[in-house]
């Protein structure tokens, strides 16, 4: 783990020009590998502001799992126990907290990360959101081009929304979903989550879903749940009939179980979720339990999704293609109990809307109340 000085940066920069310049040229003439292992343990730091050094733990265990260098940020006036103090409406933090202006200066600025491609950006959760510091450096640190992946520590509260409200703050950069640890996390359980997020290691994509004549783009995660999904899609499109629940998902078979990686999260408005391994949900409103994230829709900050998805039953395609012939409108009222899939030879495909062939399909719906319905499908 190697923690980066920027004071000695400064002081090299500004004293001694042509000794840095020349550390440089030695370095671009190292041996192919010898050079490759210096970029690579140059360009991922982890940035994480830690009160009960909590964060800091985690931090440093990502730092281990991927050799990268550390930077931390302190507040230039120091919190105290009694600053903390989630019981007082007038203690510091709840103060800064209920002020979205808030903005506490930091002991040491950076203006850029230069050198860095990825930053891991860790944060404890103070009052359901990150510390108003976290801002004052996003605010003063440039991270355009870069990839941000957040992380947070609490006691018991969820990850929420504290990181995906950071995304504003440092709009130019490529921000991925955020894990919250719980106190204490092993570095095992940290290994596995930066093995499936950190982008030398993972397998993130982007997903596109065709529903009622819209087009919508989705930033996969970077899990094993999310690889087996794209195992399926890249075999062929998916074709699944979601309905309503609980007034605020639509869900639906995915006709294939995927492997779970479940969390405690607080749902968003666009957030795709792995359900019980084998249905899949696509939120337009906000829910809380464990599940697993299988990605976000993009740009649907201040959208409402419920129009666009439709009330009742509704087919939506997933694929990896940018362009799709869209089929018939399927909706249906609720519940569905069986969906069987014919093709125009009468030869059964399935029981699931996921591999209908080039052509004319029939789709034969039982409901629960007895009803059969059946549509002819164009492909």
């Amino acid at each position: 783990m190697k923690h980066v000085s920027f004071l000695s940066f400064i002081f090299c920069f500004l004293l001694a020009p042509s000794s840095c310049a020349a550390d440089n040229e030695t370095e671009s003439e190292m041996e192919p590998g010898r050079a490759e292992e210096n970029v690579s343990s140059k360009k991922t730091i982890v940035v994480y502001f830690s009160q009960t050094e909590h964060t800091k733990a985690i931090a440093e265990h990502i730092s281990e799992v991927v050799d990268a260098d550390t930077w931390r940020i302190e507040a230039l006036v120091p919190y105290t126990q009694a600053d903390i103090d989630y019981g007082s409406s007038s203690s510091r933090t709840s103060v800064e907290q209920n002020d979205e202006s808030a903005r506490p200066k930091m002991k040491d600025a950076r203006s850029n990360l230069d050198g860095y491609d990825v930053v891991y950006l860790g944060y404890p959760i103070w009052w359901g959101i990150a510390p108003r510091i976290i801002l004052t450096f996003l605010e003063s640190c440039d991270l355009s081009g870069k990839i941000v992946i957040p992380f947070c520590t609490s006691a018991s509260s969820g990850i929420g929304t504290s990181d995906t409200q950071l995304h504003a703050f440092a709009p130019n950069a490529t921000w991925m979903l955020g894990r919250r640890f719980a106190v204490g996390s092993s570095l095992e359980t940290v290994r596995g989550w930066v093995n499936s997020v950190h982008p030398e290691k993972s397998g993130a994509y982007s997903m596109n879903l065709f529903v009622n004549g819209h087009k919508l783009t989705a930033s996969m995660s970077s899990n094993s749940s999310a690889s087996a999904l794209r195992d399926l899609l890249e075999k062929g499109d998916l074709t699944i009939l979601m309905s309503d629940y609980g007034g605020f998902e639509k869900v639906g078979p995915l006709g294939a179980s995927l492997p779970a990686n479940d969390e405690y999260i607080t749902t968003e408005p666009g957030d795709i979720i792995l359900y019980q391994g084998d249905k899949i949900t696509l939120y337009y409103d906000v829910n809380a339990w464990n599940f697993t994230r299988l990605g976000k829709i993009d740009g649907v900050e201040g959208i409402d999704l419920k129009p666009i998805l439709g009330d009742g039953g509704v087919t939506v395609v997933l694929s990896l293609n940018d362009n799709y012939t869209m089929l018939e409108d399927v909706g249906m009222p609720n519940p569905i109990e069986r969906v069987e899939v014919f093709a125009v030879d009468g030869k059964l495909l399935g029981g699931s809307l996921e591999r209908l062939r080039d052509g004319m399909n029939v789709v034969k719906y039982s409901m629960e109340n007895g009803q059969t319905i059946i549509k002819k499908i164009i492909r």
